[in-house]
């Protein structure tokens, strides 16, 4: 398979990224801001549909939707980082978890340890031994980390519980981490997909997210066929958020190859990749690195002059070095516009315009991704027991009492909730406030 990256600066001949023909399959990409790297890996994604290849993007800044054929919105999804593999042991993923969090959110040892106890005792409470492999059926969630954080305070660390809830609250705060996972991994390797995270409330929070997505991505790919035809290609832009020894992106690079999957990072600083990390990787493609540290850094990979590196002004125009040859070309990036790249039809992940369309009618009743229990059919039986009386009420033209009833009945649906921004069917502080106003407006339908 033969993509096109541009032409020859040179002797203006076309550059292809050969990738059976190099060592492996990775690209790096590397450059100052304006430098051209979007642009570029857009038109190597398209590139890569053209050759029936699809990739999934990790996109930071919604910046790939015009060469993504699915949109991903991890709004509507969730992801259990907690989740276990059959047969898998729990102390693995303790460790695993615990430290992706303390990277992202820069916890000391102390609160990751008070972290790691927490994800411990969540499996514990579910009857899941943390030193043994097994088949399970129920895993905790984040919410049950959360309550296993706050069971740890006491006087004497009361302090660094609060610091370690205070810096981690986002992770609580939405539903992504309160469900088990309800990603079809097996759908994103058929379709380029762009899994779109800058609608989420802080960098730290995308940083996660993407992390604990990588992550399961990569127990995924390790439960595929080996293969030498590449068949997915993760594009991530902004690499540096995630690289790190032992990452799942780390994992993703050092174990993907021989599953078919071929990874393409980019990054403005060169020195956010290990010298291990450039020198294992196929093609290494660098746009004008400003800083005169970066561009020695590059010219060093590429055994160039570091001025070289530093002049390249020209958005696109950069230096490729191939595994399969010794020197480094001169290349100007063809822009996906000038391509002759048939447009994607977009599908905005197929089933999720109906949900859409019906999540409104759903909210009367149910929070979403909420699954079935006992204060969810109290919940359903309270709102439309409400909602009869309150239409006999009206029937007999009572109007004072029917209207008491409705109101009842509203302010226990779930849409009432979001409309306040409350997404959790558990927040004890609402549903306290609930309680005493449902019993106002009974005393008030008794009065009437």
């Amino acid at each position: 398979m033969k993509i096109l990256l541009g032409k020859n600066n040179i002797i203006d001949k076309e550059v292809y990224w050969e990738i059976e023909n190099e060592k492996n399959p990775h690209l790096i990409v590397f450059g100052t801001s304006g430098s051209g790297k979007t642009e570029t890996l857009k038109a190597i994604v398209g590139e890569l549909n053209k050759n029936g290849v699809p990739s999934l993007i990790i996109d930071f800044h919604n910046e790939y939707e015009e060469v993504a054929e699915n949109i991903l919105d991890l709004k509507i999804k969730t992801i259990n980082p907690l989740e276990l593999k059959e047969n898998e042991s729990p102390e693995n993923t303790i460790y695993e978890v615990s430290e992706i969090i303390k990277k992202v959110f820069k916890l000391g040892d102390i609160q990751e340890s008070i972290l790691r106890k927490a994800i411990r005792d969540s499996y514990l409470a579910r009857g899941i031994d943390p030193r043994k492999a097994g088949k399970y059926k129920e895993f905790p969630n984040f919410s049950d980390v959360e309550k296993n954080i706050y069971k740890q305070e006491n006087n004497s660390n009361k302090i660094i519980v609060n610091s370690l809830i205070s810096r981690i609250e986002p992770l609580f705060d939405m539903d992504i981490f309160t469900k088990n996972t309800n990603i079809d991994f097996t759908k994103l390797m058929n379709k380029t997909t762009a899994v779109e995270l800058k609608d989420f409330p802080t960098e730290a929070v995308k940083t996660a997210i993407a992390e604990f997505f990588l992550n399961k991505l990569c127990y995924f790919v390790y439960s595929l066929n080996k293969s030498k035809k590449i068949r997915l290609c993760c594009v991530i832009d902004e690499a540096h958020r995630l690289m790190y020894e032992n990452s799942p992106l780390d994992k993703l690079l050092r174990e993907s190859r021989k599953y078919g999957i071929s990874v393409i990072l980019a990054s403005q600083r060169p020195s956010d990749f290990s010298e291990t990390v450039l020198a294992n990787s196929g093609v290494l493609l660098s746009f004008q690195c400003s800083l005169e540290k970066d561009a020695k850094f590059v010219a060093k990979q590429f055994n160039l002059d570091y001025r070289k590196i530093k002049n390249l002004t020209e958005p696109g125009l950069g230096y490729v070095k191939f595994s399969r040859s010794e020197k480094p070309e001169k290349i100007k990036i063809i822009p996906l516009k000038e391509r002759k790249i048939k447009k994607l039809k977009k599908e905005i992940k197929a089933e999720e315009p109906k949900k859409e369309k019906f999540r409104s009618l759903r909210r009367i009743f149910f929070y979403d991704n909420e699954s079935f229990s006992l204060i969810m059919f109290l919940r359903v039986l309270a709102i439309s027991l409400s909602v009869i009386f309150a239409l006999w009420n009206l029937y007999f033209l009572r109007i004072k009492s029917s209207l008491a009833l409705f109101i009842l009945a509203f302010i226990w649906t779930p849409a009432f909730s979001y409309n306040l921004e409350i997404k959790k069917e558990s927040a004890k502080l609402f549903n306290i406030f609930r309680f005493f106003f449902s019993c106002f407006l009974f005393l008030l339908f008794c009065l009437f």
